[in-house]
């Protein structure tokens, strides 16, 4: 099925029933903000939202990275759609019906492969579980999984399962099925012998656990050896396959999202077990890694459905260590994260087999926030006790601290590390400011001035220059303001050079880490001449005066363009041309004459 098969009234149809503010929401929390709604873009990683979604346009755009569109490419790009399967999705959700096309034969080919491997794994599942509850082979699986304190009923709703000890147990079941040797090795349910020609079973001796995708499907499996003495790994994941990518899964996911949006939380815990564990105690808001280092993506999966995670991983020392890498991603992404540390080393499910849901509940709301945390670990290595151990645990948490951009927050965290450090917030503060990212740029008024010598003059009798100024000024300041500036006129408004720093202000918030050379010195003459410039003004008033200026020089231009334009048609006699451009004038007039009237009432 390609674009022209279906017909565009279709289209228009599932566009209008498929509000993008629905769809996104259901991806990426947005917060009402005027007109539009913002969030962290789930395309790149942020710390500042620069992701905007508008009803009224019913298109969403990242002024971060720069993708955009309508609702079909958002879910084209958020799921890995082709644009025929993003409509599919998309009318499902809606309830209209496609027409029945020809599609191309390479993309049915496609598609039925997909489809064949997602039933598959869908087969293979069910049959691990039928060894498991109906076969004497899948007993001892069965009674290690009951003495682990699961439910039958638990069991079956995970689809647990159970892979004998056996060569072919499961590949010869595949084979009656018609299933062949290469689509299994493809899922990697089967392994290929030294000699290349003998296919065997991958998982064997095993309690089963199916990986299923964000929308239920069965895409990977997972093993755990039910022999303790056994020489193997005692958890196994299937390879890398056309369906499945370790670092872009969350185990458990499916069955997770509906309750972290609806508590505004997520519970990030270590393994399997620890999610089928929580859900048989009613704790549903639940995932866990697969065995890989937590990646960037696996957080931004999270980020669709909340902002606030509880991470808990093993007390030992790789529990640790896979704690402290989610952690700081989590924390890059500006996410709320607490660290929930369980009694005497417990991990999830043991803990819940001993003490029960409630004990559990009060552990999570006890537990410290990442930052808190990461003192707490730091105050048991560096003695405390005298002020050199202070300034060094404040340095060591000072890049965490400039990672939050919210004054309340910031101030929160300062003055609980106040009182665990016994030390001054003033204290702290000051110390802050000694080891600043911005260092390098932002720096002391001498070096400022020093570098000002080799950026580009700016001219203090140039209004355009110093409207520039204020104007960029404003947007550092408040990169919030980006959105609306973007609709105004963006990067249009700007001549070089700011027109380039501009652009690397709209690219992320801290612009500091991408400008480089002449660009760093003219941020840093943006800032120190504009503070100097708004010292004793109205900054918001300034900075409206400053935007209106650049708007009105633009729309200037525009009329300008425009009026050489009507002459040139005008002399090749072009009166279709001619009339298009004098109802263009006339609009741009109109805004000229706008723009002229609220300068005027600035003043």
């Amino acid at each position: 099925m390609s674009q022209a098969f279906i017909p565009q009234e279709i289209l228009d149809e599932i566009a209008a029933k498929c509000d993008i503010v629905s769809v996104v929401g259901e991806y990426v929390p947005l917060k009402r903000t005027g007109a539009n709604y913002t969030g962290l873009c789930p395309f790149h990683n942020e710390k500042t939202p620069s992701f905007t979604v508008s009803p009224a346009k019913q298109i969403f755009y990242c002024f971060g990275c720069g993708e955009g569109g309508n609702v079909f490419k958002f879910m084209m790009k958020i799921e890995n759609l082709t644009f025929q399967e993003a409509v599919a999705k998309l009318a499902e959700k809606c309830g209209v019906c496609l027409p029945e096309k020809e599609m191309s034969r390479a993309e049915k080919e496609r598609l039925a492969r997909l489809e064949r491997l997602y039933k598959i794994n869908d087969v293979t599942a069910r049959y691990y579980q039928k060894v498991l509850l109906e076969t004497n082979a899948g007993k001892p699986y069965l009674e290690y999984l009951l003495k682990r304190g699961l439910s039958r009923e638990i069991i079956e709703k995970f689809t647990l399962g159970a892979a004998p000890e056996s060569w072919d147990n499961l590949t010869g079941f595949l084979r009656k099925k018609g299933i062949k040797d290469e689509e299994m090795l493809d899922l990697g349910l089967a392994s290929r012998g030294k000699d290349g020609r003998r296919v065997f079973d991958r998982f064997r001796g095993r309690a089963m656990f199916p990986i299923r995708d964000e929308r239920g499907r069965v895409i990977a499996f997972g093993g755990r050896l039910n022999d303790p003495e056994a020489k193997a790994q005692k958890y196994m994941n299937s390879p890398e396959t056309p369906l499945f990518h370790k670092g872009r899964v969350l185990y458990g996911l499916d069955m997770a999202k509906n309750a972290m949006r609806s508590e505004d939380a997520a519970l990030l815990v270590e393994g399997y077990m620890d999610v089928i564990a929580c859900h048989q105690y009613g704790i549903t808001n639940v995932v866990a890694p697969l065995g890989t280092a937590f990646t960037p993506e696996q957080a931004k999966l999270l980020m669709r459905n909340t902002y606030r995670v509880y991470v808990s991983f093993d007390g030992d020392a790789a529990g640790e260590k896979a704690a402290m890498r989610s952690l700081d991603i989590f924390s890059d992404l500006g996410l709320n994260v607490h660290v929930l540390t369980l009694p005497g080393g417990r991990d999830p499910d043991e803990y819940l087999r001993a003490f029960g849901k409630e004990a559990f509940l009060k552990e999570m709301a006890d537990s410290p926030e990442y930052l808190m945390y990461k003192a707490s670990r730091l105050m048991e290595k560096i003695n405390v006790n005298d002020i050199t151990g202070k300034s060094r645990i404040i340095r060591a948490l000072a890049d965490d601290l400039h990672k939050i951009k919210s004054p309340v927050a910031l101030e929160s965290a300062v003055t609980m590390l106040s009182h665990k450090l016994q030390l001054g917030e003033q204290a702290i503060m000051q110390e802050l400011r000694q080891k600043k990212p911005e260092e390098k740029f932002a720096a002391p008024p001498e070096t400022v001035e020093k570098s000002i010598e080799s950026a580009p003059k700016i001219n203090f009798n140039d209004a355009y220059q110093m409207a520039q100024v204020i104007v960029l000024n404003g947007i550092y300041k408040e990169p919030s303001r980006q959105a609306l500036l973007a609709k105004t006129g963006g990067e249009d408004l700007f001549d070089e050079p700011f027109r380039k720093l501009y652009q690397a202000l709209v690219r992320q918030s801290t612009a500091e880490e991408k400008l480089l050379g002449t660009d760093a010195s003219l941020l840093a003459q943006v800032i120190f001449l504009a503070e100097k410039e708004t010292a004793e003004s109205a900054e918001p008033l300034l900075y409206e005066q400053a935007l209106n200026r650049l708007v009105l020089r633009q729309t200037e231009n525009a009329y300008s363009g425009l009026l050489s334009r009507l002459a040139q048609a005008e002399n090749s006699k072009d009166q279709s041309l001619s009339i298009k451009l004098l109802q263009e004038l006339e609009q741009v007039r109109k805004k000229k004459e706008k723009l002229e009237n609220k300068a005027r009432g600035m003043k």
